[in-house]
């Protein structure tokens, strides 16, 4: 057996390693990096996410993801679908319809809040009251809602309820500032009156006519109508138009209606037309005018009475 130990690897020479590197052909692209740069590892696409319906009914205040689409809770920051954040998602708002229903549900309180009221000794018809109220402020809500519709709606609807509405308008009109249409008697009667002065020169609408009584007499003048009528005002013109210092001026009268009701007035001393009211002349025939008072002339004694015109309510 030869001992002879093995020859060590001989190394190649250089011109084996010159000729060597020449087989080696070098691929454009590939194993190149920049100056100063390190391979990077290829960063993975981002997955893409489609909108989808929304897994259960949108309720007013739900955050909608702009992402996915799904509905959140007020209450969350990121999506429970897809964990996009919520900080930009759309609210759903309330319908209109729904802000003119009453709130219902529990109250929040903040802590520490102490109620105001509290139902503990409260009586059974309170309670009963308060449900009463709260049903009937539903159902009035609701009713109106349905009214609202209905007048945009029906034009025969919207109709009916201009002409209610404005019947409703004249009503208050007449309540608040009523209007009065005058009344004529059929009759005129005098107590007392002058030649040439009859107690139908009060009524007859001319200024430059007047009733003259004797200032020794309480003179009544006596208006008959043809129907019973609610006499609730009166313009009077005191004295003589054309010497009004001449003689004297009816400064209080005395109202008897037929009914047995009476009213009485005060008149201030002057010439133009006074409007006075009264009460108790609802449903006469006739009304008894007392002169109980005067304004007295400092040249004649003789009683001057212009003008007395009666009014209903229209």
């Amino acid at each position: 057996m030869d001992s002879t130990p093995p020859e060590p690897p001989r190394l190649p020479t250089v011109e084996e390693r010159d000729a060597a590197k020449k087989l080696v052909v070098p691929v454009a692209g590939v194993g190149q990096t920049g100056k100063g740069e390190l391979p990077q590892q290829p960063k993975p696409a981002a997955p893409v996410t489609r909108k989808r319906p929304p897994t259960a009914k949108l309720k007013p205040g739900d955050l909608v993801c702009g992402e996915c689409g799904e509905g959140n809770a007020p209450t969350r920051k990121f999506c429970s679908r897809c964990g996009t954040s919520l900080a930009d998602a759309e609210v759903v708002k309330t319908p209109w319809w729904r802000k003119l229903l009453p709130k219902g549900g529990a109250k929040v309180r903040k802590t520490g809040d102490r109620p105001k009221g509290t139902r503990q000794g409260q009586s059974k018809f309170a309670e009963t009251a308060g449900a009463v109220f709260r049903a009937t402020r539903r159902v009035v809500s609701i009713l109106l809602l349905i009214a609202t519709i209905a007048y945009g709606v029906s034009s025969q609807f919207r109709g009916w309820v201009n002409e209610r509405a404005l019947g409703a308008k004249q009503w208050v009109e007449e309540l608040v500032l009523p209007q009065y249409d005058p009344v004529s008697p059929i009759a005129v009667k005098a107590t007392a009156a002058l030649p040439d002065h009859p107690g139908e020169a009060a009524v007859d609408g001319n200024t430059k006519s007047y009733w003259a009584a004797p200032g020794n007499s309480k003179p009544i003048l006596i208006l008959t109508y043809d129907r019973p009528v609610d006499l609730e005002k009166a313009i009077v013109r005191a004295g003589a138009q054309d010497g009004f210092q001449s003689m004297h001026r009816p400064r209080r009268l005395h109202l008897v209606f037929d009914t047995g009701r009476t009213a009485d007035v005060e008149l201030k001393d002057q010439p133009d037309p006074q409007e006075i009211s009264f009460e108790n002349g609802q449903g006469a025939r006739s009304v008894e005018i007392h002169v109980i008072d005067v304004f007295k002339s400092v040249k004649g004694t003789d009683l001057a009475f212009t003008e007395i015109e009666m009014f209903i309510r229209r």
